[in-house]
């Protein structure tokens, strides 16, 4: 299977480790993944120019489709976005015209057909957790652990249809597999704080911090994202060592999924100061 990698801005940068763990888990299923000349997803821009936050996805998915692919992400800020583009351009006529015609000037044009997968609903959907389940080579301890949904995935669900949006389950079957077991906890869904960080560091880390609190009262050792922006939140505590006070150590799913399909922490761009007890 050959899929369109978009990775976003964020993980070349900020979060190299989730690119790295997540091209060797894809490689280690057969997926090729292909690197086309994408630009940013458009969510940035979304607040102060929806024409060009939704052409910023337009372009990217004609891009796609130019080249006959799918596109596949493990961030689901650009997932979200991806999907909210999809969903201006077909209702709204005017701006539907617009993009297309900006479009054209490069000598694009999207017919619709390009679809966007999360790494998540691609591993559970797509590949199937039967498959998934004969790549893992080992069972990993029954540590508990708390799975971090992020926001972007999950609503709208009339738009983004990813899951649940008031009880998802994709993440948790995932991550069970591995031998792990999650936890019940009242903040899963909730959103990390990561988007206002810049503007409102005090409130962006204090819903954080309640964040951890109620990871804490369920027993989880470990907090587990698929998304970019919730890792490097987690990751800013780590820097802050808050999470070390709720003995709480965050960490990428890609990470654990590798490690349980029998994949080096090198390959999986796991450092060796890194805290994981597996």
């Amino acid at each position: 299977m050959r899929l369109a990698y978009f990775p976003g801005c964020k993980i070349p940068f900020y979060l190299k480790e989730y690119g790295r763990s997540f091209e060797a888990v894809m490689g280690k299923l057969g997926v090729e993944l292909v690197s086309l000349p994408f630009n940013c997803c458009g969510y940035p821009s979304r607040n102060k120019s929806l024409e060009i936050s939704v052409l910023s996805s337009i372009r990217n998915l004609a891009l796609a489709e130019k080249h006959g692919l799918d596109v596949i992400t493990p961030c689901k800020c650009c997932f979200g976005q991806f999907k909210q583009a999809v969903y201006w351009w077909n209702n709204h006529t005017k701006l539907k015209v617009k993009i297309d015609a900006l479009l054209k000037k490069e000598g694009l044009a999207w017919k619709g057909k390009t679809q966007i997968k999360h790494l998540l609903s691609f591993l559970h959907d797509d590949t199937g957790l039967e498959k998934l389940k004969q790549q893992m080579t080992r069972q990993l301890p029954n540590h508990k652990i708390a799975v971090q949904y992020g926001c972007h995935v999950l609503r709208p669900f009339s738009i983004t249809g990813f899951d649940n949006p008031y009880a998802p389950q994709i993440f948790e079957a995932l991550v069970n597999m591995t031998g792990l077991k999650t936890v019940e906890w009242s903040k899963s869904t909730e959103c990390c704080g990561n988007p206002i960080y810049e503007t409102n560091k005090k409130l962006s880390l204090k819903i954080l911090l309640a964040k951890l609190r109620s990871a804490a009262d369920s027993g989880a050792a470990y907090i587990c994202n698929a998304c970019t922006h919730c890792q490097i939140q987690y990751n800013y505590m780590e820097m802050e060592q808050e999470s070390e006070k709720f003995n709480i150590t965050p960490v990428l799913f890609t990470q654990l999924l590798g490690i349980a399909m029998g994949l080096s922490k090198k390959e999986l761009g796991i450092k060796d100061n890194q805290l994981l007890n597996l």
